[in-house]
């Protein structure tokens, strides 16, 4: 028996009153776990800033480069 299904056999035994608790604990687990999931994969481009380099007159030098 998984734990679903080990839930589901325990709220089957209460009172209706309590098992509308449960229903709104595991809601309150689900938005919680769907937040923290869209927390880590929306991007976090707020602490960047533009940068701007002004690169005139550079010239780039491969073999210095691969000196470094």
């Amino acid at each position: 028996m998984n734990t679903a299904e080990s839930i589901y056999e325990l709220v089957k035994t209460l009172p209706e009153e309590e098992a509308g608790l449960v229903l709104e604990f595991v809601e309150f687990v689900r938005q919680r776990t769907q937040a923290k999931v869209k927390s880590l994969t929306a991007p976090n481009v707020g602490g960047f800033q533009a940068v701007s380099l002004n690169t005139k007159g550079f010239t780039f030098n491969r073999d210095e480069a691969n000196e470094r």
